[in-house]
């Protein structure tokens, strides 16, 4: 299996509904070019209406670790919160014991539109189970009490949709089917001008890459439309990056901020951002970079 799968369950069965539009937004942490260097994947669900959604469903190409809620450290940084969306924000806290209520700004903090105006959810511990499965990670989200008649009383919130969840998915297992290194035997102490080349393969609803196991699961389940995935390699700077699409974004983490999030320490780390937006539910991405060794 060599595809993440993203799909969910429904709260009610609706013959005209149509599927709940969705960004996804997933960052990819390798803070050392280490062989053994553990990848981290943070999976950001930008859901536009929440109402009819009973479990989001993450299916993962790696056996699982840990998965751990990221909303909950979120909401005690307003300054995190614009980093991670690197825009202004209208941030309203106290309104609710588990959401927060955002307006995102744009950089003038003059935005009024209402389409950019969203929930973030922190999610409890016991709404949030993952399982291991032979080759495969499975994690759901509970969400069917969300905007289920309890909200009534948090005027602020009762009437928005548009929910943003985010979770840190840990593996501590071979990931070299996603990361591949090419001449893995090479020896940066021999000789430091020594280069190697790290093929980053990340899929997300390619289903003839998926498990012929789960398929049979995954066709009864329900798919997201996705309108966009957002996704950024986050790197030391001492790494050196290039890339066969031409076509992105980078920009320096302030570590004051991003500590509260990660531990980067005293690193200077270096997001690479690539987008691809298209409705369809079939997208797949694919990364080369090339990283200098001689630097640990």
């Amino acid at each position: 299996m060599r595809s993440f799968l993203l799909e969910y369950t429904q709260r009610s069965k609706d013959e005209n509904e149509t599927e709940p539009k969705i960004d996804i937004h997933v960052n990819l942490w390798k803070l050392t070019n280490s062989i053994n260097a553990n990848l981290i994947f943070d999976f950001g669900l930008m859901i536009e209406d929440i109402t009819n959604i009973k479990n989001i469903i993450l299916y993962c190409p790696f056996q699982i670790d840990n998965v751990k809620d990221l909303g909950g450290d979120m909401s005690k940084a307003p300054d995190l919160i614009e980093a991670i969306f690197n825009e202004n924000c209208e941030i309203i806290t106290n309104i609710h014991p588990n959401r927060v209520k955002i307006t995102k700004k744009g950089d003038d903090f003059k935005s009024k539109d209402k389409t950019d105006e969203f929930i973030l959810s922190h999610l409890e511990n016991d709404l949030i189970s993952f399982k291991n499965l032979d080759e495969y990670g499975r994690i759901e989200i509970n969400v069917e009490n969300i905007l289920s008649g309890n909200e009534i009383k948090y005027v602020q919130i009762k009437d928005i949709k548009k929910y943003y969840f985010r979770i840190r998915v840990v593996s501590n297992n071979n990931l070299s089917h996603i990361v591949k290194r090419e001449n893995e035997s090479i020896n940066i102490l021999q000789d430091s001008s020594l280069r190697t080349t790290e093929i980053i393969d990340f899929r997300i609803n390619d289903f003839r890459s998926i498990n012929e196991k789960i398929k049979e699961e995954v066709l009864r389940l329900n798919t997201f439309d996705i309108n966009s995935i957002h996704y950024l390699i986050m790197r030391n700077a001492t790494d050196e990056f290039i890339s066969s699409i031409s076509n992105y974004k980078s920009r320096l983490l302030e570590k004051e901020v991003w500590n509260k999030y990660i531990s980067v320490e005293n690193k200077d780390i270096i997001a690479y951002h690539f987008k691809k937006a298209q409705k369809k539910i079939l997208l797949s991405i694919h990364l080369l970079i090339y990283l200098d060794l001689s630097i640990l």
